[in-house]
């Protein structure tokens, strides 16, 4: 069959409008949701990186592949990023016709005509804001909104879950209008009428069509992929780095999946999705110099400079690569924050706990991820062999708890 061609995406943020999303993972989220609607061609996120509130999060951005651009403000308090943003956003309209979709992320209203016009430029648009005036205003002129507040909500309840129960949640206080038999009904008719493989961001913008509060958290999905690859009668391929799905062939009666239910084989999952530490003893010495690190640094990188060098003196066989990645783990620990320094400067610190809870939160984080995975792997988690990847002295029987054996 042949595959409908790939939307090719441009995605713009302006960053100094939406930074409580940025903290939350607003921006790792949503590059994977885009993944599966087409090829991103440019990515730029806008505002003045010197800020303590943006600089700690450069590191994070750039390794979901922004170009920062940074607006000078000549007067203070006032924001130039959303024009320097506009003009960037029309130049390529007109200039780069392949660009078939527009995602825009922002919580300001004066990107409203920016909105409408590139509708009449016949462009799909992506609008990324919380619920406002803006939302409602625009929301007409847009393929699909997607509300930054919904993301930031469901991770803080997610978070707060988390010390008690490891299991996906719903969004919370919500009933969807399509049950999951219902969507899936839905889906499986739109792959029947289709003689090729569909798109995936099609099917969603169908399901939304349908039911306007569609959202695949609702049923505990965290991606719309982890949806549709969920359903056995449904087969994702990929052309590019967009997803499409097709009508699954129908599985032989001798075939046969091993689940996934060892140590190493657990390992090697965690590994594969970048969600393993690659050595403990290693990473519990990275967190006792960066807790201890004084240096004044206005900015992630910076910090990791810094970090890099204490850790390289002590111990030469610490590389830098084997840093960064400890410091991306404390970020999603939640131990990164600025504090007031010395001549009321804002400097990168990382939060100091006991080691006992600093190994109990990485084990819970591990075992979170496992649990995420095991909606789309074949995976069978037992608490003996879990055990032995923990580096905590969590019991067995928590384990059990928490995984549900």
């Amino acid at each position: 069959m042949t595959q409908q061609k790939a939307n090719r995406i441009a995605v713009f943020v302006d960053a100094e409008n939406v930074t409580n999303w940025i903290k939350h993972d607003g921006v790792r989220l949503l590059m994977e949701e885009l993944n599966q609607y087409g090829q991103i061609i440019i990515r730029r996120a806008y505002g003045v990186w010197s800020k303590p509130n943006l600089a700690m999060h450069q590191a994070a951005i750039n390794q979901s592949g922004f170009e920062l651009i940074h607006c000078y403000h000549p007067v203070t308090g006032k924001n130039t990023a959303d024009i320097q943003m506009t003009v960037d956003v029309i130049e390529c309209a007109w200039q780069l016709p392949n660009i078939t979709c527009f995602v825009l992320v922002t919580g300001d209203s004066d990107f409203t005509p920016v909105f409408r016009r590139l509708r009449e430029m016949d462009k799909d648009v992506i609008g990324v804001g919380q619920h406002s005036t803006l939302s409602e205003c625009v929301k007409t002129s847009c393929t699909r909104f997607i509300y930054t507040d919904d993301v930031i909500n469901t991770l803080i309840g997610n978070e707060a879950s988390l010390q008690e129960s490891l299991a996906p949640q719903p969004l919370p206080n919500s009933q969807p209008t399509l049950t999951l038999a219902q969507a899936n009904e839905l889906v499986i008719g739109h792959l029947k009428a289709s003689p090729s493989p569909v798109n995936t961001s099609q099917i969603k913008n169908l399901l939304k069509r349908t039911a306007a509060d569609f959202d695949e958290k609702h049923y505990g999905f965290k991606t719309f992929t982890d949806f549709l690859t969920a359903n056995n009668a449904i087969e994702i391929s990929k052309n590019g780095t967009a997803n499409f799905a097709s009508l699954a062939k129908p599985a032989q009666p001798t075939e046969t999946v091993n689940p996934i239910a060892t140590t190493d084989a657990y390992k090697a999952l965690l590994k594969k999705y970048n969600a393993l530490p690659d050595n403990a003893d290693t990473l519990k010495k990275i967190y006792k110099h960066a807790v201890a690190l004084k240096d004044i640094c206005t900015d992630a990188a910076q910090f990791r400079v810094a970090l890099f060098d204490q850790c390289h003196k002590v111990d030469a066989s610490i590389t830098k690569t084997t840093v960064n990645k400890a410091f991306s783990y404390f970020i999603v620990m939640g131990l990164v924050h600025t504090e007031k320094a010395k001549g009321g400067v804002d400097t990168v610190r990382v939060k100091k706990i006991t080691l006992k809870d600093f190994l109990l939160k990485s084990d819970k984080l591990v075992i979170a991820k496992l649990l995420e995975l095991g909606k789309t792997q074949p995976l069978d988690l037992k608490a003996k062999e879990v055990k032995k990847l923990t580096l905590s002295t969590i019991s067995k029987d928590s384990i059990k708890k928490l995984i549900g054996e």
